[in-house]
């Protein structure tokens, strides 16, 4: 009886077992795998692989590294269709449409110095179907939601989404919510928006930070807020020599150095930072040089604001040397100048060169027109006169012709006062008695 018993009980234990395996097995949760460890060598380049899997496929995937700068120096990243990525001040952040259950992705650094360095993924989010889920949560961003702070849940449970001040970047809106322990800062209400809203103070500078949240609770980051103008940017803050520098959007009517053009520097997977970037005059055209220096807006501990030159590539920061650069370049303007006025005193001669040219040519072509006028009139003039005599010419040959023939006589002679010169016409002899001459005087009158 009692072997029965017990088996009857081990048999109901292994039926819960094998119904919690099945029930078990029905879905599993999204994960991601990859390096946390690197070991930095200076100057060499070292890689980090991270690999997301889902039971069903990813439509999108999208993945946030953070790792320290002051060892490692972002280079490049890879993985997977319409991949996309940047990175920079110790944050990667890589994306990709998968259309998989599975995407991977590569990152690439470069070290600075010899020694061990963490990795860390700071968040990690897929769409499965139109739904975002947070792979390191695991729930979806209604459950994300679900999951906020407590001490925010306890202080602002009753208050909505469009009850609280927002900000729209990237195409997205982000909701101002109740800023974590910042070093420096102390909590505070300030009216935005016509909203009452807790944000955080520096102790020292006046300079407030607020931290935003995603309506899909994706992204939840600090941003600096500028009470002036309402509009926010990242907050950053980096070190410039024995500086700790927090970048601020540049002051209206600030100076702006020559030649620098005003740009978004693009900071994580959707923001983007104030700043300007060095242009090179193409006549009217302003091209961006092909460094990844840029121009940003700064305040140190000590309340000094000033412009700072960030290099991306680097990640460095270092005070922009306004003096040193603007002599530099009165002094390329200067010559760009002479160059300017060389050319357009070589273009006024050259100009005039082609006038002068254009009426020279103008004045041999007229004089050439009338040369062959005037040479076409005496050629005209002379055929006609020839035209003229040939008659003439023609008659005396007639005569001649006549003469030598005897078909004609003619009496030729001198005829003086007082005198008879006559010669009797060839061919006839004429008798005095034959011809009776009467010598008339033309000048008796009677």
């Amino acid at each position: 009886m009692k072997n029965r018993e017990y088996l009857w009980k081990k048999s109901l234990v292994v039926i819960a077992g094998l119904l919690l395996c099945f029930g078990m097995t029905a879905t599993a949760a999204p994960s991601v795998e990859g390096n946390t460890e690197l070991t930095a060598v200076t100057g060499e380049i070292v890689s980090a692989e991270y690999t997301i899997t889902n039971d069903e496929d990813m439509d999108t995937a999208a993945i946030t590294i953070s790792y320290d700068k002051d060892v490692l120096t972002y280079m490049s990243g890879s993985g997977g269709n319409n991949f996309s990525g940047n990175g920079g001040n110790g944050s990667v952040q890589l994306s990709s449409k998968p259309g998989d259950t599975t995407a991977t992705f590569s990152i690439k650094f470069k070290g600075k110095t010899d020694e061990d360095t963490s990795l860390s993924v700071a968040s990690c989010v897929i769409t499965v179907n139109g739904k975002e889920i947070d792979v390191l949560s695991g729930g979806t961003s209604q459950e994300g939601e679900a999951a906020e702070n407590t001490d925010e849940k306890d202080e602002e449970s009753e208050e909505e989404d469009g009850e609280r001040a927002s900000f729209v970047i990237d195409e997205r809106t982000f909701y101002v919510r109740r800023p974590d322990d910042l070093a420096g800062f102390d909590v505070t209400h300030l009216d935005i928006q016509g909203i009452d809203s807790r944000v955080l103070k520096h102790s020292k500078l006046d300079l407030y930070v607020v931290k935003l949240r995603s309506d899909n609770g994706s992204y939840r980051d600090n941003f600096v807020y500028n009470p002036d103008t309402g509009n926010v940017i990242p907050y950053v803050k980096m070190k410039s020599g024995t500086d700790k520098v927090i970048f601020i959007e540049p002051e209206e009517g600030i100076y702006i150095p020559t030649r620098y053009s005003y740009v978004d520097m693009p900071w994580g997977p959707k923001y983007t930072i104030p700043a300007y970037k060095h242009v090179i005059i193409d006549g009217v055209d302003e091209i961006p040089d092909d460094s990844n220096r840029y121009l940003v807006y700064g305040i140190n501990q000590d309340g000094k604001k000033a412009w700072y030159s960030y290099d991306y590539d680097k990640d460095s920061l270092q005070l922009f040397d306004e003096v040193a650069y603007q002599g530099e370049q009165n002094y390329i303007i200067e010559l760009e100048t002479r160059e300017t006025g060389l050319r357009e005193e070589a273009a006024h001669q050259l100009k005039r060169y082609n006038t002068d040219m254009g009426r020279r040519l103008t004045i041999i072509m007229i004089m050439t027109f009338l040369i062959i006028a005037l040479c076409n009139v005496i050629v005209f003039l002379y055929l006609r006169m020839r035209k003229m005599e040939f008659p003439e010419h023609e008659k005396d040959e007639e005569e001649d012709e006549a003469c030598k023939n005897g078909s004609g006589e003619y009496i030729v002679g001198n005829l003086e006062e007082n005198e008879v010169d006559f010669r009797e016409p060839d061919g006839k002899d004429l008798k005095d008695d034959d011809m009776d001459l009467e010598i008339i005087d033309l000048d008796d009158e009677e």
